[in-house]
């Protein structure tokens, strides 16, 4: 009788459907920045958008499951937005409204998905995101690009996958604070 009961017991387990939050935690790191890049008194204004076509960073695509899509409980535009205004204020610059120099931050891509294509499990993240410069009329485009891949005997939970998303962001957010191109295009050296 004890076996059966815990053979019942393992199988209503096993046989739950798994649970997901409704939103999922992007935070993704701004490591210190050097101050002095720019000089003193040079302003500007960041902005973002999201291209997105729907508002979901996560989608679970499990068989005999339906998808779940979770979305970000910050718009992911608007969070990239603010970090990257902190790194370039870090760095020497002011925060300006009116400012002749604008970026735009711009989300084309951002979404972890989880499948289980055979006996593994699948976790695959894409980022990309466009950052235009607009300095007194002149235009810089730069698009930064991340994808990765990890294959595990074991589902990942909801934070696996915000990891995968965090650490893309982070070096993305990096890349640019780092891009001579992104710098000159700031000082007006196009």
């Amino acid at each position: 009788m004890k076996k059966l009961m815990l053979l019942l017991s393992i199988v209503l387990f096993v046989g739950c459907a798994a649970s997901w939050p409704q939103k999922a935690n992007l935070n993704p790191v701004v490591d210190d920045q050097l101050y002095g890049f720019y000089q003193p008194g040079l302003d500007i204004s960041i902005d973002g958008q999201d291209e997105r076509a729907g508002s979901q960073i996560i989608k679970i695509a499990l068989p005999d499951s339906p998808v779940k899509l979770i979305s970000h409980q910050v718009a992911p535009h608007i969070l990239l937005a603010e970090r990257l205004q902190d790194g370039f204020l870090q760095q020497g610059l002011a925060r300006g409204n009116q400012s002749n120099i604008t970026i735009s931050v711009t989300v084309e891509e951002l979404q972890a998905t989880l499948s289980k294509p055979g006996v593994m499990y699948n976790s695959n993240a894409k980022s990309r995101i466009k950052l235009t410069v607009t300095n007194n009329g002149n235009i810089l485009n730069k698009e930064y690009n991340r994808a990765s891949s990890q294959d595990s005997v074991t589902r990942p939970d909801i934070h696996d996958l915000e990891v995968l998303l965090n650490e893309q962001l982070s070096e993305i957010m990096a890349q640019a604070l780092s891009d001579n191109q992104i710098r000159g295009a700031i000082k007006g050296q196009f």
